[in-house]
């Protein structure tokens, strides 16, 4: 019985090392082109209408803030990134009107590229809904590939009858934004 065993133990031994083996050739693999697509949130807030008055009650005439946005900067971005749309929506129910500026800066803080777009009164606090879109490709594209700080300024206008927010005024204003971006991986380079 154990010389069966092992003339059986030996026969598979034999049959799993020759069959079914090819040369595999590593070569094939030079030429492959990957068009991957990464979405990525980049800015977004929820502010209540009370938010857009100072510790005095007075209403702000703008707020900013910013965001450090390093990925663009790695060389992996800078060689095979070759289209990006970024997409802005504001909501607001805010009885005010804004003007959105984006900034796009570079490490040194020099403005690269500006998006600016208006978002409408919210008469009555009704929702409006403001949406924005912008490719970059081309030379514009190259403003992205340098930036690594968006930094957004809202302009808050004056209502139209002359009344102030103060900490009982309804509404609120949604900001989200995102970026599709395109790569183009070629191995033959």
């Amino acid at each position: 019985m154990k010389t069966l065993k092992c003339i059986f133990f030996h026969a598979v031994l034999c049959f799993v090392t020759i069959s079914c083996v090819k040369n595999v050739d590593f070569d094939q693999a030079e030429g492959i082109v990957l068009t991957p697509t990464i979405e990525s949130s980049l800015l977004f807030f929820d502010e209540p209408a009370p938010s857009f008055i100072n510790e005095n009650g007075s209403e702000v005439a703008f707020v900013t803030d910013s965001v450090v946005v390093e990925v663009f900067n790695g060389g992996f971005v800078r060689d095979n990134l070759k289209k990006s749309i970024l997409q802005f929506e504001a909501i607001n129910t805010i009885d005010r009107a804004y003007e959105a500026k984006v900034d796009f800066l570079n490490d040194a803080d020099e403005l690269q590229y500006t998006l600016l777009f208006n978002i409408p009164t919210a008469v009555n606090n009704q929702e409006i809904l403001v949406e924005q879109e912008e490719i970059f490709e081309g030379d514009n594209l190259e403003a992205i590939k340098a930036t690594n700080k968006l930094a957004l300024t809202l302009t808050i206008f004056s209502s139209t009858d002359g009344s102030s927010l103060d900490e009982d005024s309804l509404g609120a204003l949604r900001f989200r934004s995102k970026g599709t971006f395109f790569f183009n991986i070629d191995t033959s380079e």
